[in-house]
């Protein structure tokens, strides 16, 4: 197999994951060949055993007509960070790659269509007719039921559940465990935190959050003996 030879932006916890996720399936074609990051936060000359260079050099070492970029950043200020981040990548006229896992459950229609600098990893199951825009990450466990269209700029954490024909607007925030209903438009710029339930369309810039679960009267240790756990 041909490898597309490929630099992660970026150095935190998402570069963290996707570095694994690509680094640990076996049929993917992405050969990670280094790590960039911004002059501001260059801290490390490796990673991983890989060299780690400054963004603003990187076309120095890495040419842009042989290899590709995925920026690999989190869903700080409801993703603007990665979207800035992309649009420079592209100015310095690199291509952004897009890795989704062959563990992950989806076609190879959908899979062949996702759009660019979108990460998808293993155990997520798309279900058919969806449609996934770009720059778009979906962890661990999310479902996407059957004709859902993920637009650009999302991004869906571990346990999210999408019901069918639902439309999730550009640049939205999906937390841990919340959940859309079938046929609904959540509008752009939503943040919908962990556990949240929505089942009717939302207005753009909408935040969905539910309380903490109250702290019970007993102490642990009182718990246990009185429950005999």
């Amino acid at each position: 197999m041909l490898k597309q030879k490929t630099i992660i932006f970026g150095i935190g916890v998402t570069a963290d994951i996707v570095y694994d996720s690509i680094t640990n399936d076996a049929e993917t074609d992405i050969e990670v060949s280094a790590f960039c990051v911004d002059e501001e936060y260059y801290c490390m000359a490796n990673k991983f055993g890989l060299p780690v260079v400054k963004f603003q050099e990187v076309e120095h070492s890495y040419s842009p007509e042989e290899y590709r970029m995925i920026v690999a950043t989190g869903y700080q200020k409801l993703n603007a960070q990665r979207i800035k981040k992309c649009r420079e990548v592209e100015e310095k006229g690199y291509f952004l790659s897009s890795f989704v896992h062959s563990r992950a459950d989806i076609s190879r229609t959908i899979r062949n269509s996702v759009g660019k600098n979108t990460i998808i990893v293993n155990n997520v199951s798309i279900g058919p007719g969806a449609v996934i825009g770009d720059n778009v990450g979906i962890f661990s466990g999310a479902v996407i039921s059957h004709h859902t269209v993920i637009e650009n700029n999302v991004w869906i954490a571990p346990g999210a559940v999408i019901c069918g024909k639902s439309v999730v607007g550009e640049n939205t925030f999906l937390g841990a465990n919340c959940m859309l209903g079938d046929n609904i438009t959540v509008g752009k710029n939503n943040f919908i935190g962990a556990g949240a339930v929505v089942t009717k369309n939302t207005e753009n810039d909408a935040v969905y959050i539910i309380p903490n679960t109250p702290k019970y009267i007993l102490e642990s240790h009182q718990f246990v003996r009185m429950f005999g756990i």
